[in-house]
């Protein structure tokens, strides 16, 4: 079935509600990479130049907060690279439906309706200025001091903010907060459309291939915010290195282990919405394939064991064997169908994004490298 052109455009990063507003150039005609390296230039340079300025306390403050640093120069960047990345697989599966075939001819125009709200969703006005609000918002509402805040932000505790502390309060926060919020609301507008979408009759197949009726491509798809976790894991662990003994690997690893299960959770919950018709799907392949399974073994059994084979015959050439196995490989597809659209591999994408800060970690532990070199040695 030929995509309609309506989906053809199908996104959800480009062209915003203040992408097509603004007086200047808009957003989506400015290279991936120069948009990264000009947020990099206005959140984190101005905080190292603020903070050099300072001098003393508060610049060796600032270069040793680890947690700064990744926050704006790892998830930042991450989170902006994410547009394409994550838009693209996006696109492809709205695509996916209709030239699977899952959505009829007879459905096609709500399909489209359903795309359509979504993209007006992510062209609301309304919404980006609340992000905004929201994003801004923290950095205006009166916080007592906090220990565990960085160093910098204070000339002394509880005392006044640095230059760098206002910087970092009141716009490298701010833009890191709405890029991140932003991404929320797309999550959240991904997600409408799934349940929208799973409500639809979708013309699963029982022995597809990827033994989920012909959604496996969803598993796949929902694994590309596996950047989106890699970018929070960075950020959530740079800060946990800051205000912990580096010693405490266990703590680490209890704690990245509990954000990998709760990632899990987020990214792929969507796909429950399709788990009635899986299940709907798989009892009527069950029942069908077995009905099916019954009639044509009992008569290949009957032919070939159930009474004296004619002289001539070569069962090597035989095309009741070839079909029995093929009916059989069908069987078997259809009774291993999931209800659930996610296989191994985009589980392991986003375990492997959550569990990712891991790696320097156990390189900055002592321990872990001196059973290395210890392996090493036995190796060789």
């Amino acid at each position: 079935m030929d995509v309609p052109a309506s989906l053809l455009d199908f996104s959800l990063v480009q062209e915003t509600s203040l992408d097509r507003r603004h007086r200047f150039a808009r957003l989506d005609r400015i290279s991936q990479p120069v948009r990264i390296l000009g947020l990099m230039l206005v959140t984190w340079l101005p905080l190292l130049a603020l903070s050099l300025l300072e001098g003393g306390p508060m610049a060796r403050a600032f270069l040793r907060n680890m947690a700064t640093h990744v926050e704006f120069l790892v998830s930042l960047p991450l989170l902006i690279a994410a547009d394409g990345y994550i838009d693209m697989r996006l696109a492809t599966a709205v695509r996916h439906f209709v030239i699977s075939e899952l959505i009829d001819a007879q459905h096609l125009p709500r399909y489209e309706s359903i795309a359509r709200d979504v993209m007006r969703g992510r062209r609301s006005g309304v919404i980006e200025a609340g992000l905004l609000v929201a994003s801004f918002a923290p950095s205006f509402i009166h916080v007592p001091y906090l220990p565990n805040r960085p160093d910098w932000l204070h000339a002394e505790p509880g005392g006044p903010l640095t230059l760098a502390g206002w910087w970092y309060l009141a716009v490298s926060m701010p833009i890191i907060r709405f890029v991140l919020l932003r991404w929320l609301w797309r999550g959240v507008l991904w997600a409408t459309f799934l349940f929208k979408v799973s409500r639809l009759p979708l013309a699963l197949v029982p022995t597809h291939p990827d033994a989920a009726g012909g959604l496996g491509f969803l598993g796949t798809c929902q694994a590309s915010f596996s950047v989106i976790v890699l970018a929070l894991a960075s950020t959530l662990t740079a800060q946990r290195l800051a205000h912990t003994s580096t010693a405490n690997f266990t703590g680490y690893a209890i704690h990245l282990s509990a954000f990998a299960i709760i990632c899990l959770a987020v990214v792929f919950s969507p796909l429950m919405f399709f788990f009635r018709q899986l299940l709907l799907a798989k009892r009527r392949g069950d029942h069908a394939y077995s009905g099916v399974a019954a009639w044509h073994s009992r008569r290949f059994e009957q032919r070939w064991f159930h009474r004296e084979l004619p002289e001539g015959l070569d069962p090597l050439g035989a095309p009741e064997f070839s079909s029995q196995t093929d009916l059989n490989t069908s069987f078997t597809t259809a009774r291993g169908m999931r209800w659930f659209p996610v296989d191994i591999r985009a589980a392991l994408a986003v375990v492997a994004a959550a569990m990712a800060p891991m790696v320097p970690l156990l390189l900055a532990d002592r321990r872990f490298i001196e059973v290395l070199l210890e392996l090493g040695k036995s190796v060789l």
